[in-house]
């Protein structure tokens, strides 16, 4: 075995591989362990030739007793662990080496990092969960409104105008809720074309702001609009563009109170326009600000859902930007307000 290792071809298979390699001889002490292994437990180049697992891993008994069931019983095993300090989430394969007669020569272990895969299942499965909860609620509430009126309750013309009302509200929740649903599928997916193009920055964010002028004034706010003279056009979907905008502008009037400030910043940096919307609203919690790009993630649920947002705004922004080769950010400070920033590449 020690021949085979030697030779070149075999050194540089095991070099190129992704997955980490470490073999040990019947006395359970590494003779070769590649460079991703040596990555995986944090050791220099070559340190790992002549210890044993329990010295490279001391924390961790189950890799221990498989390599011992493999060198002792030539016994093949596999488990899933943690390592490295990151916690990145490896499969173990732990097998037996034979030679031609199957006498026992040592082991092979093998680490493969499966840290995206279990991270995508775990989005994937509170994705299904947050979406049925978000489901479930208004068509609950227009169920319970629809068999109230069904039981007598159209007879009173009052209440049937209160919870159709109601009904009317619910199912346009509903309808934002599927709408944005599919804007996010479609720009995860890459289904939606992005069509870019220089486009007027300035000319955008004034016909956002006339847009939203209803909510503006109807919460009495004062929205400012700083940028410079001179600035360039940005390389962007004009459509997807405005979609940022009015998101950003949006989340900024609900969550600042009556009679507060929004400000609207453009600055060129090189060859990037950073885009930031400032309010003088709630804030958001320390321990919320790297989770708000989420989906369905929200700092006040009740609130929220109460303004009648989807929670699925900001990661219709952050992906959306991201697609466009940019970058989001938020800073924020609980009870002075929040500054939420874009960025897109200019002309």
């Amino acid at each position: 075995m020690v021949t085979l290792l030697d030779q070149p071809k075999m050194q540089a298979i095991l070099t190129s591989l992704v997955e980490g390699v470490i073999i040990f001889d019947l006395d359970g002490r590494v003779i070769v362990a590649n460079h991703v292994a040596e990555r995986i437990f944090r050791t220099a180049r070559g340190t790992l030739v002549g210890k044993t697992m329990e010295t490279i891993s001391p924390n961790n008994g189950e890799l221990v007793a498989m390599v011992d069931e493999a060198l002792l019983g030539g016994k093949e095993t596999f488990t899933e662990t943690m390592l490295g300090t990151h916690n990145q989430v490896y499969r173990v394969l732990v097998r037996p080496i034979k030679d031609e007669q199957g006498q026992l020569e040592g082991t092979v272990v093998v680490f493969h990092d499966i840290t995206d895969i279990r991270n995508f299942a775990q989005v994937r499965s509170e994705f299904a969960g947050n979406v049925s909860h978000e489901l479930r609620t208004p068509l609950t509430s227009i169920k319970g409104f629809v068999e109230t009126l069904l039981d007598g309750a159209m007879g009173n013309s009052d209440t049937c105008r209160r919870f159709l009302t109601i009904i009317d509200t619910e199912t346009d929740r509903l309808s934002r809720l599927i709408e944005d649903l599919l804007t996010l599928s479609s720009i995860e997916s890459k289904e939606k074309l992005i069509q870019p193009k220089p486009v007027g920055l300035a000319r955008s964010i004034r016909s956002v702001i006339n847009m939203l002028g209803p909510q503006i004034s109807e919460k009495d706010l004062m929205v400012k609009f700083i940028y410079p003279p001179a600035m360039p056009d940005v390389h962007a979907d004009e459509d997807l563009l405005g979609q940022v905008l009015i998101n950003l502008l949006d989340n900024a009037i609900k969550y600042t109170p009556i009679g507060g400030v929004v400000i609207i910043r453009c600055k060129q940096r090189e060859s990037r326009i950073i885009i930031t919307v400032t309010d003088t609203g709630v804030g958001i919690p320390e321990d919320s600000i790297s989770r708000v790009f989420e989906r369905f993630y929200r700092v006040d649920k009740a609130r929220t859902r109460s303004q009648g947002g989807t929670g699925l705004g900001l990661s219709i922004v952050k992906h959306i930007v991201e697609s466009h080769g940019g970058q989001v950010f938020v800073k924020s400070e609980v009870g002075k307000g929040s500054t939420f920033g874009v960025c897109f590449l200019t002309v």
